[in-house]
């Protein structure tokens, strides 16, 4: 869908959002063992999530002051969002997915299927209209790189924007990157838009909350399940020792994985996020992400 900010009599401005699974999404709802459902405060979370990876505030309270400015919260002070994310209709889903492709498994929660539509508008009052540029913007940014819901860094709930219909390779990169310029923060990268590694950090992070470092391109795919297989097989055979992520002790794994369609074929796209912590920089984390993007496909 082509841009379209609606002044309405209610004085509003908003934009509509058409996305199309183009992998299962397994989001929890009312009743999560029996239907999966598609949930506005999930995806609002993930869209904070994203916001969070461009600020590059090391003093964690500013940051939290910033992020209550811009989505509302209770701990720094009581605000309400100037935001708003709403569901244009209800989608649930009935399917059993198994989320971990790589290895057969009787744990196989319930799923919107591939091919599903949903339609998301973000909307804020004519009085932040200024602001209402960037908030698309970062809804733009967070649509190129995240999925959402269960196993969302592992390729599950991959939702594709419409109007993102790239023929190669190249133009997903070039697409990401003048949605960081017109964000402002696109000289903190190097970007190399032919390459595997699309987008690399220049300087180390130096935040206390992970922050995007880089993103591969990996090899693409006739299908989605394959790509979702490869991404399953590296996480079995890069994190033996967790260097990758781990629930004990809890460690969140740096990689974001999803996938997107680029022509006629799936692509697997890995975004590393990373902290000023040694978990992300030692010998070990290196060696293991290496052999993680070596299985979908990323020379490096």
């Amino acid at each position: 869908m082509s841009r379209d900010l609606s002044i309405h009599a209610s004085a509003v401005v908003q934009k509509d959002f058409s996305l199309t699974f183009v992998t299962p999404m397994v989001m929890h709802g009312a009743n999560p063992s029996k239907t999966a459902e598609f949930r506005i405060p999930s995806v609002k979370g993930i869209f904070r999530y994203w916001w969070r990876t461009l600020q590059d505030e090391t003093n964690s309270t500013l940051l939290l002051e910033k992020e209550e400015a811009c989505f509302g919260g209770t701990i720094r002070q009581k605000l309400k969002s100037p935001v708003s994310l709403i569901l244009q209709q209800p989608l649930t889903g009935i399917k059993p997915e198994n989320v971990l492709p790589h290895k057969s498994s009787s744990f196989r929660p319930k799923s919107m299927d591939v091919n599903k539509k949903v339609e998301v508008t973000v909307k804020t009052l004519r009085k932040h209209q200024e602001q209402f540029d960037t908030y698309d913007l970062y809804f733009q940014y967070m649509l190129h790189l995240a999925g959402m819901g269960q196993r969302a860094r592992r390729g599950f709930g991959a939702c594709q924007w419409d109007e993102h219909q790239w023929e190669k390779v190249d133009e997903f990169a070039h697409t990401l990157k003048e949605v960081l310029k017109k964000l402002s923060v696109h000289d903190q990268f190097d970007f190399s838009l032919y390459e595997n590694c699309i987008l690399k950090r220049k300087k180390k992070a130096n935040t206390s909350h992970p922050v995007l470092s880089a993103v591969w391109i990996g090899q693409g795919k006739e299908t989605h399940q394959e790509v979702l297989r490869m991404f399953g097989e590296a996480s079995h055979k890069a994190n033996r020792f967790g260097n990758l992520g781990s629930a004990k002790p809890r460690f969140a794994s740096p990689l974001w994985c999803t996938v997107r369609k680029i022509g006629d074929l799936y692509y697997p796209i890995v975004t590393e996020v990373q902290a000023k912590d040694e978990r992300y920089t030692n010998a070990k984390y290196e060696r293991d992400r290496a052999e993680f993007l070596r299985v979908v496909g990323v020379s490096v």
